[in-house]
């Protein structure tokens, strides 16, 4: 049965790509929001055991790999310097699925799968031939779909539902989300872990918060909703970013979007002084949060500072670092004693360089710096498409965000922002030049009208009547 529902959800995937239908994508967002707690439901009701190797788990690589099929064919379509970005993150995932079917195994194939789901991502939505439209929908659909994480969140919260319960239970997370009682356990969602439901919601937000024509029903009030459920998450480093995106977008565009700013700041002063107060379990949560206050003794700041300094050295005496599938989950570590090494986590700088070495980890990066410049490129020509201004504070965003974590090694709305922003439909239109004689002034000199004859010169005296030119011209023979 397991296997029958991982294919209903697939199929419709491939019938949009036979179709060539741009609603794909949309379907890849549902996908990806919704598959871990469909699995959960299969796995208590169906299967009546947890199964870790799932296939359901699968479907999202699996919808995302369709993404590649049409957007490698339409690959010549980028301009030169979008194809060279794009070929410099491949030769990064090349290297590192080299290096690591060395050191892993076919775990590395597992790993290229997920880095390829967000550049498949990207590939599709850079080559895609759309208009605004188009865009601005695929925009929207990850906002509903967030819409419907964040308010299953909520009843999560409150209700913690028996399938939720028993997969907490069976993955031995308990203590680590809280308590399985309502109010005390941290937020999931449909997601299959906290930071990636944070991380969801989040940059489902952003789009929100940089523009209006982004934003679904409900407008700054959904943009709160999906917020709110990133505080249950007690993830912290999300409101950094949040934060962060929102002050550079008027920063980089000449002072564009300030007014959403302050709307922002408002609305989630009000939210932390206000709206804990009624909030259930609030107290686990400012606790959380006030840590913040105190970043240099936080617990997990010391911790990812620690791991930043540790891997400095690390990858600079590992040049060809450990490849793809070495990275696993919690700490950052190198194992050293046994013959499968893992990477870094939790410090995304370190892990790109131990995933994929110097060769690869350098390449990855001057793509980073590659869109950054097309992108200003597009927009000292003139470009003006809300893409091109919030794409470069997305990517900024992105670069700060690798601080505590590998945001790129998985499917994301931001690959997506980050491939429409080069896409071809935000290049700005020369509009044509033309000349427009300018009108005559009637206190033009009479003897300099253009009209005029000019006068013969002296020395070349006007022909007798009857003169023959022919006859007179040395040079002239009648054949």
């Amino acid at each position: 049965m397991e296997y029958f529902i991982a294919l209903l959800i697939v199929l419709p995937a491939f019938v949009l790509a036979i179709q060539r239908s741009s609603y794909l994508l949309d379907y890849v967002f549902f996908v990806v929001a919704l598959n871990r707690g469909i699995r959960r439901l299969v796995d208590f009701y169906i299967n009546g055991a947890f199964n870790p190797l799932s296939t359901i788990s699968l479907t999202p690589l699996i919808v995302s790999a369709v993404l590649l099929v049409p957007a490698m064919g339409r690959f010549n379509q980028l301009n030169a310097n979008s194809r060279n970005l794009a070929t410099l993150i491949m030769l990064a995932l090349g290297h590192g699925l080299v290096i690591g079917f060395v050191n892993a195994g076919f775990g590395a194939f597992y790993s290229l799968g997920e880095w390829m789901a967000g550049f498949g991502a990207f590939l599709y939505a850079a080559t895609a031939p759309i208009n605004t439209r188009t865009a601005d929908r695929w925009m929207r659909s990850c906002g509903y779909s967030a819409l419907i994480v964040a308010a299953y969140g909520w009843y999560q919260y409150y209700t913690i539902p028996v399938w939720d319960a028993f997969w907490v239970t069976e993955v031995k997370f308990v203590g680590y989300l809280g308590q399985l009682r309502p109010t005390e356990m941290s937020v999931f969602s449909t997601m299959h872990e906290r930071g990636p439901c944070a991380s969801y919601l989040a940059w489902a937000a952003i789009p929100m918060i940089l523009h209006p024509r982004w934003r679904i029903l409900g407008g700054w009030l959904t943009v709160m909703l999906l917020l709110s459920v990133v505080v249950l998450t007690l993830t912290r480093s999300m409101f950094i970013i949040v934060g962060l995106v929102a002050m550079l977008q008027p920063a980089l565009s000449k002072g564009r979007g300030i007014g959403r700013v302050i709307v922002l700041a408002v609305l989630l002063g009000a939210g932390a002084s206000v709206g804990l107060q009624y909030m259930p379990g609030s107290e686990r949560i400012t606790k959380r949060y006030d840590t913040m206050k105190d970043m240099q003794n936080d617990g997990s700041f010391k911790g990812r500072l620690a791991i930043f300094t540790t891997g400095i050295p690390w990858v600079v005496q590992h040049p060809l670092g450990l490849g793809l599938g070495s990275s696993g989950f919690g700490a950052g570590r190198i194992g050293g004693a046994g013959s499968v090494q893992e990477g870094f986590c939790d410090s995304g700088y370190v892990e790109v360089f131990s995933q994929f070495g110097w060769i690869g980890g350098l390449a990855f990066f001057a793509a980073m710096a590659q869109i950054w410049g097309e992108l200003s490129r597009r927009i000292r020509m003139g470009g003006r498409d809300p893409f091109l201004f919030t794409g470069r504070v997305v990517l900024v965003g992105c670069m700060v965000f690798l601080a505590v974590g590998n945001v790129f090694g998985g499917f994301s709305l931001f690959w997506v922002f980050l491939g429409l922003s080069l896409n071809r439909m935000t290049i700005p239109v020369e509009t044509p030049q033309y000349w427009v004689p300018e009108p005559h002034d009637a206190g033009f000199p009479e003897s300099a009208q253009p009209w005029e004859m000019p006068t013969p010169l002296a020395s070349e005296p006007a022909p007798a009547p009857g003169h023959d030119f022919h006859s007179s011209n040395p040079h002239f023979r009648i054949l």
